[in-house]
């Protein structure tokens, strides 16, 4: 009992060190009122530095030096094009040939300017171009674009050409009408061959606006996200990129992102080709948060042209699975070498959860309760035979410390004590064994706390008194029930159990700890576990008489 004591203790240790430290309890600002621009003037931003013919480029700089300020036409005024399909409503503008605003109409801007989710800030475009051929680089994001429109009953089309020195550049946009590719887009260009490799630079916004009511844990999300071809994927925090930190993530790469907590902007090279390798760099802070960052993707172009997808849209685990190319890892669920165990556990827990929800026609508050109790039902064998090994364990150990103060030499000591357990039928390792119960569910609820970081069904989910199962209980009714039901579970197998002062002090401070790590997390969150609670009370009842009978019969 003693050792099975001090596991728990630290195992508990463990999860609240680790909750605490990655998941710490945002507060709740207003966010500023933003304008809402039919049209949007495109800011110049970071100019690249000059590449060789032999390797991709680094993009460094971030203005435009002198050189490629004089190659630029003058800017004239922005013309704003808007394409609208069945799921969103697209704005594009002329200057740059670049999608400026991108407008989700399933779901509403939860933030105090109301409406609905448009990914832009005013100003920052949502995709800038950059042209690095031989020992020169060209900056697009300046340059006016002449435009071509077409639609037919798969796709809209839109076409921008220019004239920049000697080359003309093409960046065409078709947009499909079809609901199954909803959010997606297809990016495709010509530029005619330069000396050596030429690349195309593609930056990623700088930020994406914020959407939530909570906009410190929207904020606190900002990542850039990628996927080598041969490794997990990869997320770089804009927290944990200092201003003007620079960080090269060598390619291939099948894609790069920018996401919030919700929602993410993504391109993905089509079958067949890569991103060869993408620049992160911090941006300045005005505030405690990062919320400003640039990430650009080196595209390297063959025979004149480039083609990639764009994925702009909520992190829809079904949808960005549809994309292909993993990009439904664009949360990479867990850290360090955990990563490679948590994320497969928490993404069929997703797929499960949504199984449920689909066939079942139940609110996700349902489901969690539901999965609660499948789980404590799945574990129920398991956890009947480690009780009646603790029983076994509580009945021989007078015997083992008999044997422990008979004999002082170590040899027969031992061979006293496996004797012991021999003639119990009780293998010596019992007392960890018995563990085992608890420490299976544990991957499941640390898949959890990630689950309920970034998945977006559940977001503005309504369960009971609860407007939102994907933010904490605003009256904490659930962190206490679940801190209560864990406290009767306790105190229930210690009934017509040995006195034991560890188990006991156990029984009062683990469900305080487990009160406190869970108060400010997700009421979901806490409604599976109180779930899981509770239906293991039958199991612990029926433990409590199985041991009263052993206890009469032995007396």
């Amino acid at each position: 009992m003693d050792k099975r004591f001090f596991l728990a203790l630290f195992l508990s240790l463990i999860v609240i060190a680790i909750s605490q430290v990655l998941f710490p309890p945002p507060k709740a600002v207003t966010p500023p009122a933003t304008p809402a621009d039919s049209v949007r003037s495109v800011t110049p931003v970071a100019a690249p530095a000059t590449p060789t013919a032999s390797a991709p480029p680094a993009v460094v700089s971030s203005t435009p030096s002198p050189a490629d300020s004089a190659k630029l036409p003058t800017v004239t005024a922005a013309e704003s094009t808007a394409v609208a399909v069945p799921k969103a409503i697209y704005n594009f503008s002329n200057i740059g040939a670049a999608p400026v605003s991108i407008v989700i109409r399933d779901y509403q801007n939860r933030s105090l300017t109301g409406g609905l989710v448009d990914l832009a800030l005013p100003g920052i475009p949502l995709l800038g171009f950059r042209l690095a051929t031989g020992g020169d680089t060209v900056d697009l994001r300046r340059v006016p674009f002449s435009l071509v429109r077409s639609s037919d009953a798969q796709r809209e089309t839109l076409t921008y050409s220019a004239t920049v020195g000697n080359q003309q550049v093409v960046i065409t946009y078709a947009v499909p009408r079809d609901t199954a590719a909803s959010y997606s887009l297809q990016v495709s260009g010509r530029v005619p061959d330069g000396a050596g490799q030429t690349y195309m630079l593609v930056d990623l916004p700088s930020s994406l606006r914020s959407v939530e009511q909570d906009t410190v844990a929207d904020q606190q999300s900002l990542a850039y996200s990628f996927k080598p071809q041969r490794d997990y994927a990869g997320s770089v925090l804009f927290g944990s990129l200092d201003p003007g930190e620079r960080r090269l993530q060598p390619g291939p790469l099948k894609w790069l992102a920018v996401k919030s907590k919700y929602f993410v902007l993504g391109i993905l090279p089509q079958t067949g080709a890569s991103i060869s390798e993408a620049t992160l760099t911090g941006g300045p802070r005005t505030s405690k948060a990062a919320t400003n960052a640039s990430g650009t993707a080196v595209i390297p172009i063959s025979n004149e042209t480039f083609a990639f997808d764009v994925y702009a849209g909520p992190q829809e685990s079904q949808r960005l699975f549809r994309m292909g190319r993993e990009f439904d890892q664009v949360n990479p669920y867990g850290w360090g070498f955990l990563k490679g165990v948590l994320h497969p556990i928490a993404s069929e827990i997703i797929r499960g959860l949504l199984w449920m929800h689909n066939r079942l026609e139940l609110s996700y508050g349902w489901v969690l309760i539901i999965l609660g109790i499948l789980i404590r039902l799945a574990l129920w064998p398991l956890n009947q035979s480690a009780m009646r090994s603790s029983l076994k364990m509580q009945e021989i150990q007078p015997k083992l410390q008999a044997a422990q103060k008979k004999y002082k030499d170590p040899l027969q000591q031992r061979e006293a004590i496996m004797k012991v357990y021999k003639e119990a039928g009780v293998s010596p390792f019992a007392g960890l064994t018995g563990c085992l119960p608890a420490l299976l569910p544990m991957p499941i609820l640390f898949a959890l706390f990630f689950v309920f970081q970034n998945t977006i069904e559940f977001r503005g989910v309504p369960f009971m008194w609860l407007h939102d199962i994907s933010v904490k209980d605003p009256y904490y009714i659930l962190p206490l029930l679940m801190g209560a039901s864990m406290y009767v579970l306790s105190w229930i197998g210690m009934r017509n159990a040995p006195p034991n002062p560890q188990a006991k002090m156990m029984m009062y401070m683990f469900p305080v700890m487990m009160t406190v790590v869970l108060l400010n997390m997700a009421s979901g969150l806490n409604l599976y576990y109180t779930a899981q609670n509770i239906a293991a009370l039958p199991q612990q009842w029926l433990l409590a008489r199985e041991r009263a009978k052993a206890r009469a019969i032995r007396s």
